[in-house]
């Protein structure tokens, strides 16, 4: 199995994971409102009313509120590394560029556009806007013109 394949088995488990994360908390929300529904809107009945009854509505919503807590958690976990892999696979399928392929580029393409001064071997130097030139590593480079 090569490396991108790898990856792709790993997002596509982390989407499952973000999924079932998103169906608890679907999940967390019907037991929230299960809990106001037992309550009727009211999470405690005061002084005058049923202890019991209000006791059963404060520890329902307790715990959705955990089982919530737990969701979001679980979905941000989910959500970073789907992202995270997600940016992996991008990069690993990426087009390499070579110095044979930059030969004559007057312009290339990191994060931002640079004008190209000169192609190297191993890197590209490109005006800085001051008075001298920087160096990018070849394999920084995502496009060029």
């Amino acid at each position: 199995m090569s490396d991108v394949d790898e990856l792709r088995s790993k997002l596509a488990h982390a989407r499952e994971r973000l999924e079932a994360a998103e169906e608890a908390m679907r999940v967390a929300d019907r037991r929230e409102e299960d809990a106001r529904a037992l309550g009727g809107g009211i999470p405690g009945f005061g002084g005058s009313g049923n202890q019991r009854a209000a006791q059963q509505v404060r520890s329902a919503l307790d715990s959705s509120y955990r089982a919530w807590k737990e969701a979001t958690e679980r979905i941000e976990k989910w959500a970073y590394r789907v992202k995270r892999l997600e940016a992996r696979v991008a990069e690993a399928e990426r087009v390499r560029f070579t110095a044979a392929d930059l030969k004559g580029a007057r312009f290339v393409k990191t994060f931002v556009w640079h004008r190209v001064v000169r192609v190297n071997a191993k890197s590209v130097s490109v005006e800085s806007g001051y008075s001298w030139t920087d160096r990018l590593a070849i394999e920084r480079i995502t496009d060029f013109k």
